[in-house]
């Protein structure tokens, strides 16, 4: 938009979930529901725009971090979010770009960040991917391989316990989120939705009965059948709950190959005698190298663990 004049910049505030689930069932980040309703929102305010006859684009790929910051919405914590200083950093970040010329709010940037010397965040971070200077080590980061189509290091499968998507941890320790944690919403409904094993059970229908109501919690962008089975099956792999490995046999034939690979590990590291006779029947099958070499190393760790 050459003849841009103005950045609109704003928030959209949420409530984040409880993140203690009952064993069995999967948690995940209210960040992803949020955000397609902050946007809607941003859509809103465009449509007042273009009626008055102006030019808009409506969050066009600039940082909006930094402009958030930059425009007095924020400061970075340590964890590279910005904190609102009514919402805390549950919030989603939007932005308008447009020949508007509108009155600009003063800008306090002076200070990037008001943490001192508190490093709660950095220290609850499961992989330790926030450096000392506050930048994210994005290969370490639980959101980035959660949101990848890069097959999952099998040491970042390990840390992501029953995670669905998303992780909040670096967030709900932090001392300016005391208010909004106060009033975390409760994850009874979640937990109908987001069982583990009836994920499972119905992964080779392609979940058409439950994407609607999965959709409703971690937003229609991100409620893809692929995605929530692989996240299920991780989150079964790492459950230490052998009762899970009829489902995973049924999942290390499923026509996607990541997730057979997926399935694969969750078996190994589930262990034991069934385990490892599951894991040779699909080797004797399996025509894909990659998923080949993942039954190979789960047969490994289940000697390991026989041993």
């Amino acid at each position: 938009m050459p003849d841009a004049k103005t950045i609109i910049v704003a928030v959209y505030p949420y409530q984040p979930f409880q993140q203690t689930v009952s064993q069995g069932y999967g948690r995940c980040s209210a960040h992803y529901l949020a955000y397609p309703k902050g946007k809607e929102a941003m859509k809103q305010l465009g449509v007042v725009l273009t009626d008055a006859g102006f030019e808009i684009k409506t969050d066009p790929p600039i940082p909006v971090k930094h402009l958030a910051y930059q425009s007095g919405l924020g400061k970075y914590g340590k964890n590279s979010l910005i904190y609102h200083p009514e919402f805390g950093s549950f919030i989603t970040l939007h932005t308008i770009l447009t020949n508007a010329e509108l009155e600009l709010d003063d800008m306090d940037s002076k200070e990037i960040t008001d943490c001192g010397s508190c490093r709660k965040c950095m220290d609850a971070c499961p992989t330790q991917a926030i450096a000392d200077d506050g930048i994210i080590v994005v290969d370490k980061c639980l959101r980035y391989h959660m949101l990848s189509s890069e097959t999952m290091p099998i040491h970042m499968r390990e840390k992501m316990g029953n995670r669905i998507l998303g992780c909040d941890d670096c967030q709900l320790v932090c001392p300016k989120n005391k208010k909004i944690i106060k009033q975390l919403k409760p994850l009874e409904k979640i937990q109908d939705i987001i069982d583990i094993k009836e994920i499972l059970i119905h992964a080779k229908t392609g979940l058409k009965k439950h994407m609607s109501s999965i959709a409703e919690f971690v937003g229609y962008n991100y409620a893809r059948p692929q995605k929530i089975i692989t996240m299920a099956v991780i989150a079964a792999g790492n459950s230490n709950d052998s009762s899970y490995l009829p489902l995973l046999a049924d999942t290390m034939q499923y026509p996607n190959s990541t997730i057979r690979a997926y399935s694969a590990w969750a078996v190994g590291k589930l262990g034991g005698d069934e385990a490892k006779n599951l894991l040779l029947t699909a080797l004797g099958r399996e025509r894909d190298l990659n998923v080949q070499e993942e039954i190979q190393l789960a047969l490994l760790n289940t000697e390991e663990c026989c041993s």
